[in-house]
């Protein structure tokens, strides 16, 4: 009898698959980390460049990310968008984001948060000046989470609300052209919007930590495997 016919098929494919799946998140893991090491630095960079105009930003594309961006433009205060279901200070609120018409094209900006009602039925009170006017802000690209579901008619009712910062629908929503990106204003005393950017929520040393614990866990399943199979050899062969 050969080593490879006394080792079971099935705890083998199971043990082997187990341990490459916990490997490959390990190694996924180590892959954030490093983005999110990468992304911090860019940020620092950012922080420490000039303010671009939003024509640089609009020519630079992805790599404006977290920079400082000044623009000028008339906001259309007509239509803005409330991103539901935003939580800060362990309260409910939303995020609001309306369009500011530039040379460049229209852009999103977000005001920030401003809390629910206590009444879910009822919007919190939105005031938007639409006269002409400058702001700076740090450029951001949303992330789609395609397992969110928006439930916003595409009617002429407005504000929209939505589950998330999703551009595409935005600009269907908007039926105008938007650019690729959302300026996130800088913080303002006395504005009436809570502006607190988390750019990278989990930081590098999260992601190093996960890591291990998912190389161990390989490491730990393959050693048992082993370590039964030898006791089982070992009866086998007395």
């Amino acid at each position: 009898m050969t080593l490879r016919s006394r080792l079971p098929f099935a705890a083998t494919l199971v043990t082997f698959v187990a341990v490459v799946i916990m490997f490959a998140l390990g190694f996924w893991q180590l892959q954030r980390a490093e983005e999110k090491t990468q992304r911090l630095n860019n940020m620092q960079q950012a922080a420490e460049a000039n303010v671009l105009s939003l024509r640089q930003a609009s020519d630079m594309g992805e790599q404006a990310l977290d920079m400082s961006v000044s623009l000028q433009g008339a906001l259309d205060n007509q239509h803005y968008f409330l991103v539901d279901n935003k939580i800060q200070q362990g309260r409910v609120g939303y995020d609001v984001l309306a369009v500011v018409k530039t040379a460049q094209g229209n852009v999103l900006v977000n005001y920030g948060w401003l809390p629910a009602p206590a009444l879910r039925s009822e919007l919190p009170l939105v005031n938007l000046s639409s006269d002409p006017q400058e702001w700076r802000g740090m450029l951001a690209i949303p992330k789609h989470n395609s397992l969110i579901s928006e439930t916003a008619a595409y009617d002429q009712q407005w504000p929209k609300i939505l589950q998330q910062a999703d551009l595409d629908i935005m600009t269907q929503h908007y039926a105008q052209a938007l650019l690729p990106f959302v300026i996130l204003l800088d913080e303002e005393q006395d504005s009436g919007y809570l502006r607190k950017w988390q750019a990278v929520v989990m930081p590098p040393e999260k992601h190093l930590a996960y890591a291990v614990q998912w190389f161990l866990l390989g490491g730990a399943a393959l050693i048992i495997f082993i370590v039964a199979q030898r006791k089982k050899l070992t009866r086998e062969l007395k």
